[in-house]
């Protein structure tokens, strides 16, 4: 039997704005968070999962390595 990676990512700030939020990918899950904190990781762990699905069956140390790249490649975008 096959196992499916998934994400699931809390977003927490000290800042409230009373919304709940919840994003769903094909295989992430982002809840919580402001509007910016919420849009912001929705973003990277979308491109990070899309970037996964291409790798594959990606080891650990690739999967962390995709994702440093997609936080870099965001801050430079901001």
């Amino acid at each position: 039997m096959s196992r499916r990676r998934r994400h699931f990512i809390i977003g927490c700030d000290r800042r409230t704005d009373g919304e709940k939020r919840i994003t769903r990918g094909e295989d992430y899950l982002v809840a919580g968070g402001t509007g910016i904190t919420h849009a912001e990781t929705a973003g990277i762990v979308g491109e990070f999962s899309r970037r996964l699905r291409k790798e594959g069956a990606a080891p650990p140390d690739v999967a962390k390595e995709i994702l440093r790249e997609v936080v870099q490649e965001r801050r430079r975008r901001n």
